[in-house]
C-alpha cells in the first residue's frame, strides 16, 4: 500500500465519520435549526473529503474534474436548500424569533411591502380570500406559535364521527381515532418533554 493509498483511505474514513455524526445529529437536536447545522456543514465537508480520497485512489483527472463538478453542484445546493428550510420553519413557528441574539426576519415580515397578508407562510396570489388582512396601516408581526406543551399530540377528535355510524356519508369514511398503542406513545412524549 503506497502513501496515496492510505492518504485517500483517511480522508473516506473521516469523510464517513462525519456523514455518520450528520446522521446522529439529525436525530439528537431538537430544533430545527440545529438539525439544519447537522445536516449542512458535516455533510458538505464529508462529501468533499471522501471525494478528495477517491480521486487520490483513482488517481484519474476525468474523474477527478466530475467529482469537483459534483461537489460545486453540492456546495451551492445544500446551503440554499438550508436557508430555505429555516425561513419555511420560521414561518410555520417552529422558530421563535425571541429565542436568538438578533432576529432579522420577524421586522421584515412585518412591514407593509409583506406579500403574505393572511401570514401563512405563501405569497398571496391576486384574488386570494385573506388578502389585506394586514391593511389600514397596520403592521402585523407573524404570529409564530410553538406550542410548549405536548397537547397537540394528545388531543383526540371526538367530534369526528366513527366509520359506520348514521352521521357518515359512505364516500366521506374517515377512522381518525387513535389507537392505544398510538395513545400511549403520545403521553410518553409528553411526559418526557423538557418544555415547560
Amino acid at each position: 500500500m503506497s502513501a496515496l493509498d492510505v492518504a485517500a483511505t483517511v480522508l473516506i474514513g473521516i469523510g464517513l465519520l462525519l456523514a455518520v455524526v450528520a446522521a446522529i445529529g439529525l436525530n439528537r437536536f431538537d430544533g430545527v435549526l440545529m438539525r439544519l447545522h447537522a445536516a449542512s456543514k458535516p455533510q458538505t465537508l464529508g462529501l468533499l473529503l471522501v471525494f478528495t480520497g477517491v480521486s487520490l485512489h483513482v488517481g484519474s483527472w476525468g474523474l477527478a474534474s466530475f467529482l469537483v463538478v459534483v461537489l460545486l453542484a453540492q456546495m451551492t445546493t445544500v446551503p440554499v436548500a438550508s436557508i430555505m428550510v429555516g425561513r419555511a420553519a420560521f414561518r410555520r413557528g417552529f422558530v421563535r424569533g425571541g429565542d436568538y441574539a438578533i432576529d432579522e426576519l420577524s421586522p421584515r415580515l412585518a412591514t407593509p411591502s409583506d406579500d403574505d397578508d393572511d401570514e401563512d407562510g405563501f405569497i398571496d396570489e391576486a384574488g386570494d380570500d385573506h388578502e389585506g388582512m394586514a391593511s389600514d396601516g397596520e403592521e402585523r408581526f407573524p404570529e409564530n406559535v410553538v406550542a410548549t406543551t405536548a397537547d397537540a399530540v394528545t388531543d383526540h377528535n371526538w367530534e369526528e364521527p366513527e366509520a359506520g355510524s348514521a352521521d357518515v356519508d359512505d364516500g366521506d369514511i374517515i377512522d381518525v381515532d387513535l389507537e392505544d398503542e398510538t395513545e400511549r406513545e403520545a403521553e410518553e412524549i409528553a411526559e418526557r418533554d423538557p418544555r415547560p
